[in-house]
């Protein structure tokens, strides 16, 4: 199951903005157990609400959904030797 981070940040300037978020979301990735993997997991932003004097967010962390770099690099285009 892939879990959800909800974060209210008040309006004001963008650097505040970014670093409230950002000091939330390290807190809240922090507390999840079984921690997150950089290798496997990915954190997204999956939803975006303006309200009068704040901004809500939804982050959701996807376990095991990020391929390996091997992966990524291999063109799905590559020739496949067929005998004869």
């Amino acid at each position: 199951m892939d879990e959800l981070i909800d974060i209210s940040v008040a309006k004001d300037t963008k650097g505040a903005m970014i670093k409230f978020a950002s000091q939330a979301i390290n807190r809240a990735l922090s507390g999840i157990l079984p921690p997150l993997n950089i290798e496997k997991d990915v954190v997204r932003l999956k939803k975006y609400a303006r309200e009068a004097r704040e901004i809500k967010l939804t982050y959701e962390v996807l376990r095991g959904v990020r391929t390996s770099k091997k992966e990524q690099n291999r063109s799905p285009y590559r020739e496949i030797n067929t005998p004869g």
